[in-house]
């Protein structure tokens, strides 16, 4: 018996599709959708879990720092919404607070989620910040001040027991410290005050009459919890005065001890309200100069004038 032969219908495989992969349009088409799926991937990714995530990580030692919202700010990095930072005891005033900052870190610390080096910008109190801060064995930050406005400083408002501060602060600061530990940290920095005005304030419970100061310029260092005044010049029509010194820093504020070096004398339109407040500094040491500098001791809530 002969088995018929079976004959299969003959098979040549085509990739005569692959012709048009290398076409100019197809590449363009994908790098069209590669485009979109970046942009959307960004748009859409939950920042604000993200940046609550990297806040987590940042240890202030004495202070805690709260951010309402966070969202992606493209080239800018990460907008902050309803940034407060202040000390642990939710009753004292904030150090910081603003509607938005902008936050941009590093690639790599972004994507570690552990931010090495991050840089902040955006406005403050009516001015302009503008920082740099970078994290590892030390951590250091490069702080610039901008046009801020006092008069809408909140702690300001407690130093001066209810008064008002206005004017115009730019500063420059720079701060190094290891680790946590408020006993290595090092600081230094200038500021500049202009137009400066104080009325209904006090001092040490005295009602303080009010002050008017074209200028003011300090240069100051901090060492742990000391902080060196190195110059402090403050005039204007009603008030000269120069400062130099230590104080010994303290929490609260007002509890700061002071040990330092004051010469002040009335301006050419002092007011008789500073002229009889000039008048209760005890008088320089028998045979010192009449404008030889005073001492000042005891806190800042409480200072003594010798």
């Amino acid at each position: 018996m002969k088995v018929p032969a079976l004959r299969l219908p003959a098979w040549r495989p085509s990739f005569d599709w692959l012709e048009g992969v290398g076409s100019r349009t197809l590449v363009l088409y994908g790098v069209y959708t590669l485009v979109l799926f970046v942009v959307f991937l960004f748009a859409n990714f939950p920042h604000g879990v993200l940046v609550q995530r990297l806040l987590r990580t940042v240890q202030l030692p004495g202070m805690r720092l709260d951010v309402g919202d966070a969202r992606f700010a493209w080239w800018r990095g990460f907008e902050l919404q309803r940034v407060h930072l202040g000390p642990d005891d939710p009753n004292q005033p904030a150090y910081l607070e603003a509607a938005s900052l902008f936050v941009r870190p590093g690639l790599e610390g972004l994507f570690s989620g552990r931010p090495r080096a991050v840089t902040v910008t955006g406005g403050l109190y009516g001015g302009a910040v503008d920082g740099r801060f970078a994290s590892g064995d030390m951590n250091r930050a490069t702080v610039t001040l901008d046009g801020i406005q006092l008069q809408r400083y909140p702690l300001f408002v407690e130093l001066l027991q209810g008064g008002q501060l206005a004017g115009l602060l730019s500063a420059a600061l720079t701060v190094e410290a290891r680790g946590v530990n408020t006993d290595e940290l090092r600081a230094a920095g200038e500021l500049e005050l202009s137009d400066a005005g104080m009325t209904d304030a006090k001092w040490a419970g005295l009602p303080l009459p009010p002050l008017r100061f074209e200028g003011a310029t300090a240069k100051f260092s901090v060492q742990g919890t000391r902080l060196e005044i190195q110059e402090l010049e403050a005039n204007g029509p009603d008030l000269k005065l120069s400062a130099s010194g230590q104080v010994a820093l303290r929490e609260p504020v007002a509890d700061s001890v002071l040990n330092l070096k004051l010469s002040v004398e009335p301006g050419p339109e002092a007011s008789d309200q500073i002229k009889t407040l000039l008048s209760f500094i005890p008088p320089p040491a028998k045979g010192a100069k009449p404008d030889a500098p005073r001492t000042v001791s005891g806190t800042v809530a409480k200072p003594r004038i010798r």
